[in-house]
């Protein structure tokens, strides 16, 4: 028996309901605490899911990395042990295409970042996905990216030359500090505030709901609203788990994901307006640097990434559809 077929049966865990009618069951692992939007937005779909299938099809959900971290999920995705995850900018280690959307200075607003990623531009990587083990449900909104440091405030792209800055694990991100003269250093999320707080590292990127509710603002006061980038999560199923549900399931499955992901964004950008205000509440340092010269160093990221991620008519496709100072 194929490896993955049995995995996926192992996957589908069977149980017997009151009616002698199987449920199947559906893991969700996320890495956000239960009160984060995200997780709050997979719950909607684990009722609509429910409701829609009457209870045939039953979503766990697993907040707070309890099936492991993100890399950890994506294979388990891939071979059929998870059915449901949202991914962030891991995703493009796995799916390298996933890089598009990777970019500094890519999306210019929620409206921009909607009409991007419900479009056919965003719909162009799902084949992408399919050839990875994965099936592409749409995309999260988890906001805009700022700057956080622990000895001075970022007022202009100078200041930031030299300083260690925590990034995710994602070689564009590293490729973009470096691009405005930082030293970028890929760590662990949870390693975050301890290396802040030892000044192990300089700063991090960070957008201010995650800034605000892990009180990073404590070892790292300073704040600088660059919005570097509006970084995208990735709703993906396994495609094994997927491709084996009826036609009628994947129409429920299909309707629920779309509800959940405007759901999603909705509540995370409320909760972005909120944790701005509480920041000035508790008096953290906020500086709104010129965003001009960091806007013209990522040019320079563009450029030698353009062939990786479609070619810059791709790109420039994406940022003419919000009127973007790059494309001048």
């Amino acid at each position: 028996m194929n490896g993955k077929i049995a995995v996926l049966i192992v996957s589908l865990l069977i149980a017997g309901c009151g009616s002698g009618e199987r449920v199947i069951i559906l893991k969700a692992a996320l890495s956000q605490n239960p009160s984060e939007p995200q997780v709050r937005a997979v719950e909607l779909f684990a009722d609509l899911v429910s409701e829609g299938t009457e209870g045939r099809i039953s979503v766990q959900v697993y907040p707070n990395n309890q099936l492991g971290n993100q890399r950890d999920v994506v294979e388990g995705l891939q071979m059929g042990s998870i059915e449901l995850a949202n991914i962030a900018s891991v995703m493009a280690s796995f799916v390298p295409e996933t890089n598009l959307f990777e970019l500094p200075f890519l999306f210019d607003g929620p409206e921009h970042f909607d009409a991007v990623a419900d479009s056919s531009i965003g719909q162009s990587l799902a084949p992408a996905f399919e050839r990875r083990g994965l099936h592409l449900l749409g995309y999260f909104d988890v906001g805009e990216r700022h700057i956080m440091t622990t000895e001075h405030p970022i007022k202009r792209l100078e200041d930031l030359s030299g300083l260690k800055i925590r990034t995710m694990e994602n070689r564009l991100h590293l490729a973009t500090f470096k691009a405005f003269g930082a030293n970028p250093m890929p760590m662990a999320y949870g390693e975050l505030y301890t290396a802040l707080e030892q000044m192990v590292i300089d700063g991090a990127e960070a957008a201010d709901p995650n800034y605000f509710a892990k009180r990073f603002y404590e070892p790292a006061p300073f704040w600088a609203r660059i919005g570097w980038i509006r970084l995208i999560e990735y709703v993906v199923m396994s495609r094994y788990f997927y491709d084996n549900l009826s036609v009628e399931d994947r129409a429920v499955i299909d309707r629920s994901a779309r509800a959940m992901i405007l759901q999603q964004r909705a509540w995370y950008r409320a909760e972005a307006d909120s944790a701005l205000k509480q920041l000035l509440d508790v008096g953290v340092d906020i500086t709104n640097p010129d965003r001009g010269p960091f806007q013209a160093a990522a040019r320079n990221v563009y450029e030698e990434w353009a062939d990786r991620v479609g070619g810059m008519e791709k790109i420039e496709a994406i940022l003419n559809l919000g009127g973007s100072d790059l494309v001048k």
